[in-house]
């Protein structure tokens, strides 16, 4: 028979496990998230870990749920979703791109938990067939954190300021939802019901491992597949921008090209008035008639000073 202390602690572990995972999934969105959207989401994130804690201890510590096999993946599936639900209603209306992400960190919990039980059922078989679990909750959130950085990174480099506040992409409809299908796929191949001494065997250590590790490279194709879509939109965009500056560019150089054409038929005309004025100003002058030429030299005068008054 347990005790109580043994059962809240196991309880409190298994709870505290869930908040990584829910930090996990908010940090890709932490970009656009306002002072008040991060209140919400602590308050929160602290009340459902709290309220779920004493639900949970008082069912267990009155014996109401057992620590049997399967108990806690059961009421995983209820004490989950309310932190998801918060983070998505919180900070929308990113539906698909919170649901890839969460399929991306499931994919990462799976994996660390596999890790965990086979470590779990190696290392203490007597706990293995007596369902204690404190080792395995503490095991586990301790290689969750290990990973932590490194799936921080990943989610960091996935999803910036910039891409969040795009216009909705088509694609995320139909690729946000694929790591969470292939999560509960492997999730629920049954595994896990089988008979404990069959998962003793070496075979099922080995396939489980490698299944979870093929899955770990799916999500790892995935996430190159959407940074490589991203970077060819943002080279499209790149593109376009560069494309409109020119034709801007070659708008200017059109327009000043208008302009140097007409300054140059203007100046074509004013050489060939002033040759004009020139052979009719020599005229009068060798005639002798000197007051119609300086009457002419004036009346030029006037002309090129409103002509510059028109520039």
């Amino acid at each position: 028979m347990l005790s109580t202390t043994y059962i809240v602690a196991t309880v409190f572990l298994f709870c505290v496990s869930l908040l990584p995972p829910a930090y996990l999934r908010y940090y890709p969105f932490r970009p656009i998230a306002s002072k008040h959207q991060q209140r919400i989401l602590l308050m929160g994130h602290l009340g459902i870990f709290f309220l779920e804690f004493i639900i949970l201890s008082v069912l267990f510590g009155t014996r109401y749920m057992s620590f049997a096999t399967g108990t806690f993946q059961t009421i995983y599936l209820f004490i989950y979703w309310p932190y998801v639900l918060l983070l998505m209603f919180t900070i929308r209306p990113f539906w698909f791109r919170h649901i890839f992400v969460l399929g991306l960190q499931s994919i990462y919990m799976l994996f660390v938990h596999t890790v965990t039980m086979e470590i779990f059922k190696l290392s203490w078989p007597e706990l293995w067939y007596y369902e204690k679990w404190l080792p395995y909750f503490a095991l586990y959130l301790f290689l969750f954190l290990i990973g932590m950085p490194f799936m921080l990174h990943i989610f960091g480099k996935l999803f910036t300021k910039e891409q969040l506040l795009q216009p909705k992409m088509a694609f995320w409809n139909y690729l946000g939802p694929v790591p969470l299908l292939l999560t509960y796929y492997h999730a629920n191949m049954g595994y896990f019901n089988l008979d404990p001494q069959m998962m003793l065997l070496p075979s099922i250590h080995l396939y489980t491992l490698v299944s979870r590790g093929m899955l770990v490279l799916v999500g790892i194709f995935l996430i190159l597949a959407v940074q490589s879509g991203f970077q060819q939109i943002k080279l499209i965009m790149w593109t376009k921008e560069r494309t409109v500056k020119m034709q801007e560019q070659l708008e200017d150089i059109n327009v000043y090209a208008t302009a140097l054409r007409e300054e140059q038929q203007q100046l074509a005309i004013l050489r060939h008035d002033s040759r004009h004025q020139l052979r009719l100003l020599a005229e009068l002058v060798e005639s002798g008639h000197y007051e119609d030429a300086e009457k002419h030299l004036l009346m030029m005068r006037k002309e090129v000073e409103k002509r510059e008054c028109h520039k």
